[in-house]
């Protein structure tokens, strides 16, 4: 429950690599760090993608996840600002809006 608040509160998270999850901390402008699954097309392809265009989290491969490579990771997303573009929000409501302008 309240996962989005967890996100927004954490320093940096470390995640599988799921749109919802990696998207909740690029519109909280969280750090992270997202490992997706080897042969998970959307994973690596469509959210990767996703991700590059808000200039979002960082790629790791679980191969080059070692106890240094994690911790060099983790020191450089820390030592460095946020640089996201921003997410758009309030879609919803808008579209819900539009919805009920035209009943």
């Amino acid at each position: 429950p309240d996962l989005d608040l967890r996100l927004a509160a954490c320093d940096i998270a470390l995640t599988q690599g799921g749109l919802s999850t990696t998207m909740e901390l690029t519109a909280a402008r969280r750090p992270f760090i997202f490992f997706p699954l080897r042969d998970h097309c959307e994973q690596n392809f469509h959210v990767r993608h996703r991700l590059e265009q808000y200039r979002a989290g960082r790629c790791m491969d679980f191969d080059e996840a070692t106890p240094d490579g994690l911790a060099a990771a983790v020191e450089s997303l820390l030592s460095k600002p946020v640089d996201y573009a921003e997410v758009e929000t309030g879609t919803a409501t808008r579209a819900a809006q539009m919805i009920a302008e035209l009943i």
